[in-house]
């Protein structure tokens, strides 16, 4: 088995500094290190070759430092390692890097490809759907397992999703990307480092792949990046400590929650949504929707992606569609339409009626191409993330990942606001292609109060001959805690390791019954088994607006933060007082949680009834 792994180095995030003047990353002298889910990705292509036999085959595109991490992969047992070096491929976007990278693939021949699920610096998930695009590959995200057949022709996979796992099994050759949870990395020692600098790394250029530079580099580029901003907290930060009297600074905090509209109508309601122009708009204009189903029905972000397009389209000029994939989802046109959609196109056929990334990307590059939008939103999902990248590079257009929102320059063009850096630094990207395309967070803008008196004109998309499936998902394990159920939550309890262990966890179900919240966590909380990965919040987690954030033992690095910057109010209980959370939220309670929480639960189910609610 031929097994090529794509591998890329990333500054240490926490290293970096932020030049307030220069509006810039200062860069200078933070070290590198390989991705860190590409470790996995070539941890397990080693264990593949291990037990199957074959080459195990690095690849990386970068400056000559990038050479270093080529060293690293070798000395992890890497067989041959692949360096694509040049000026053509400096500036390169995700659709630049995905043809350099693909094409290489090509030229190396593979019966794999491994990546990261995404990278920490840009965080984009896209370059990976965009590889097996281009080689006309079937691809699988978030691969937490993986087993070859004996006849290496197919593998069985196990991949996370936004509620739960699912078993999936793929023809090879197959793109795969890896999970947090699929293996361990390894570990390397400066002896074997040392040792793995003796040995060749093959440079390549746009010559040796035969590519016309112009495809490469910011000559090839579909988008580009303004100048970054940085993410200022402006939280309330109103801190007291348990020191002082716990059960006062417990009914102090919750009388402020309380006149925050805890228990009644919050204060920071959505803002009103621009009117339904009547006068005739520009068809060139229009903003699409690709909706996101589960269940048979349409998931709250949904609803925030035409919010946003609603406040874009009148800034443009534009109509507002919703695209509906699937099957007998034609009833679903009147919800689109209440929450903001004007035209729903649909396109239903039985086979749709399952996700399958191929036959999907068939239908929406299909409807892309014949209606010409100006602007297509899909959200950061599972699927999403997935969705988008194939048909973008379908287009051969741009495509900018986990917005958290849109501006309209005075150029009527799209800025989108692309998070980086954990969150700590906003980048306005620009596109040169249209449409533009987008995938938006959940959580990240606010949906709009839905309106019963829209009226929507249905259009039906013509589906044609759909691809044969080269994916098959085998078996479905939905969680207990799911992200779709955080989605819906205006309150969510987030459990931190300062809580000690999973045994400590029924007060906080206390606590969150009250509040009728549901359960998240911190990256590490999940990585300990205590809650499931779907509750993750965070920069490799899940994004959530609730009016309340409620943290108890959670240190609050910007890794987590980034998940809750649309939070209305965050409330964190911590026994550090230097905690970086207290810097980021609007009350906070210095004490030992199990002391306040359960005071805290106490003084809310008293304010419920004094409410006249059911505790």
């Amino acid at each position: 088995m031929r097994i090529v792994v794509c591998i890329k180095q990333v500054p240490t995030a926490d290293r970096l500094q932020f030049d307030n003047q220069g509006l810039r990353l200062v860069r200078a002298g933070v070290p590198n290190e390989i991705n860190p889910f590409d470790r996995r990705a070539l941890a397990q292509a080693i264990a593949l070759r291990e037990q199957h036999g074959g080459e195990v085959i690095v690849l990386t595109m970068g400056p000559e430092q990038a050479r270093e991490a080529l060293y690293e992969a070798l000395a992890s047992g890497a067989d041959r390692a692949v360096h694509l070096q040049g000026k053509e491929f400096a500036g390169s976007d995700t659709l630049a890097t995905a043809r350099a990278l693909a094409e290489a693939c090509r030229h190396i021949g593979f019966d794999l490809i491994l990546c990261g699920k995404y990278t920490t610096d840009g965080e984009t998930a896209q370059v990976p759907g965009m590889v097996a695009e281009i080689l006309d590959l079937p691809q699988v995200s978030g691969v937490t397992r993986l087993e070859a057949n004996a006849k290496l022709d197919r593998v069985s996979v196990t991949r996370e999703v936004d509620d739960g796992l699912e078993v999936v099994e793929a023809r090879l050759p197959a793109v795969l990307t890896a999970s947090e949870r699929l293996i361990k990395p390894i570990k390397v020692t400066p002896e074997m480092l040392a040792a793995a600098r003796s040995r060749p790394v093959e440079m390549w250029g746009a010559r040796q792949l035969d590519l016309d530079p112009v495809l490469l580099g910011d000559s090839g580029s579909a988008t580009w990046v303004s100048a970054v901003r940085e993410v200022v907290s402006r939280r309330k930060r109103v801190i007291r400590s348990a020191h002082e009297g716990a059960e006062g600074v417990v009914d102090a905090t919750v009388h402020d929650l309380l006149a925050e509209g805890l228990f009644g109508r919050w204060r920071a309601t959505a803002s009103e949504a621009p009117p339904m122009a009547h006068a005739a708009r520009s068809a060139d204009r229009a903003v699409w929707v690709i909706a996101e189903m589960h269940q048979g029905t349409l998931r709250p972000v949904t609803f925030e992606m035409l919010a946003e397009a609603r406040r874009v389209a009148a800034r443009l000029g534009g109509p507002v569609a919703c695209v509906l994939i699937g099957h007998e989802v034609a009833p679903l046109a009147s919800l689109a339409a209440r929450h903001g959609a004007e035209t729903v196109y649909v396109a239903d056929a039985e086979p749709l009626g399952e996700f399958s990334l191929e036959q999907y990307t068939h239908v929406l590059a299909a409807a892309i191409r014949a209606h010409r939008p100006y602007l297509v939103l899909l959200a950061s999902t599972s699927s999403g993330r997935d969705l988008a990248p194939r048909v973008a590079a379908r287009l051969e257009i741009g495509l900018t990942g986990d917005c958290l929102g849109l501006e309209v320059d005075d150029q009527s063009r799209i800025v989108q606001l692309k998070p980086a850096f954990a969150g700590s630094l906003i980048a306005p990207i620009l596109s040169r292609t249209l449409p533009v395309m987008v995938t938006l967070r959940p959580g990240a803008v606010e949906a709009w109060p839905p309106d019963g008196s829209r009226m929507v004109k249905i259009i039906h998309l013509e589906v044609g001959h759909l691809p044969a499936k080269r994916t098959r998902v085998r078996d479905h394990q939905p969680s207990e805690h799911t992200v779709l159920d955080l989605e819906r939550s205006q309150v969510i309890v987030g459990v931190g390791m300062g809580i000690g262990g999973p045994q400590n966890l029924p007060p906080l179900d206390e606590l969150a019954h009250v509040l009728g919240a549901g359960l998240g966590a911190t990256r590490k909380v999940v990585d300990e088994g205590w809650l499931p990965r779907q509750t993750q919040i965070g920069l490799t987690g899940h994004a959530y607006g609730p009016k309340l954030y409620v943290a108890v033992g959670i240190s609050g690095k910007p890794y987590h933060l980034f998940g809750l910057r649309r939070a209305g109010l965050i409330l964190a209980v911590n026994s550090d007082p230097q905690a970086p959370i207290f810097a980021d939220c609007d009350y906070g309670i210095v004490g030992d949680w199990s002391e306040v929480v359960p005071l805290l639960t106490a003084r809310l189910v008293r304010s419920r009834r004094e409410a006249g609610m059911a505790a």
